[in-house]
């Protein structure tokens, strides 16, 4: 009788235990912000129109070295360009541990347009976070 409690016990602990120990193995986005300087990494959640560049970190941890990391730029709602219009993409592969992944896009000739816009960041193929800004007139 103890054997059978014992082996209950452990399928028990084993089936709570599998959801994070999936999540673990896919690994996960931490933090992601949107930052006006690849240096100081300061967050912000608006931009000039003018910025020269505008920065995207996340923070990824705990997935397989060589985990595709994507970002996807899109213009929600800005002045002049359809909704939700996907403007740039880009691919990393994780090198491993807990590190911050850069991204940036560069200024559109002559300007950001004014309004909202979003950075989707996927691990592997799954959307794992967003970063929201806006760029004001």
């Amino acid at each position: 009788m103890r054997v059978l409690t014992r082996i209950l016990l452990v399928v028990l602990v084993s089936v709570a235990l599998a959801p994070a120990l999936v999540a673990q193995e896919k690994g996960r986005i931490d933090t992601a912000i949107a930052s006006d300087s690849r240096e100081t990494m300061a967050e912000r959640a608006s931009f000039p129109p003018t910025q020269a560049k505008i920065y995207v970190f996340a923070m990824v941890a705990d997935a397989p070295a060589g985990t595709p990391v994507k970002a996807v730029w899109i213009a929600e709602k800005c002045e002049g360009v359809n909704p939700n219009t996907k403007f740039a993409e880009s691919t990393t592969k994780f090198p491993g541990g807990a590190t911050w992944i850069p991204y940036s896009y560069s200024k559109p000739n002559p300007q950001w347009a004014p309004g909202s816009y979003r950075v989707e960041l996927y691990l592997a193929s799954e959307l794992a976070a967003t970063v929201k800004f806006t760029v004001t007139k």
